[in-house]
């Protein structure tokens, strides 16, 4: 997984993905927090705002996009951690 901030680019074995702002900002995130079980709320306050007053359920949509797209058909980088929120790891060499 290579993310290019500057770009606002994000690519898979080379493969260029097709994100919305609000994917790649929540790609990011998981990203910059590898390895590290991210609650929805963290989620929710950091990528969406403090602010933010829309449904819960939006992380766990979000997060849906973003596996059909990063993990389709590859070995999964974001999993569930059940009770607890999600975490982005690498594949297992």
């Amino acid at each position: 997984m290579a993310i290019d901030v500057d770009a606002h680019e994000a690519r898979r074995a080379q493969e260029l993905l097709s994100l919305t702002a609000t994917e790649f900002a929540l790609l990011r995130y998981l990203a910059e927090h590898q390895r590290r079980v991210l609650s929805k709320d963290e989620l929710l306050r950091k990528v969406w705002g403090a602010d933010f007053d829309g449904a819960a359920h939006v992380v766990e949509l979000y997060v849906s996009y973003l596996r059909k797209k990063v993990d389709s058909g590859r070995e999964p980088l974001i999993h569930t951690v059940r009770g607890e929120g999600y975490v982005m790891r690498p594949p297992l060499a």
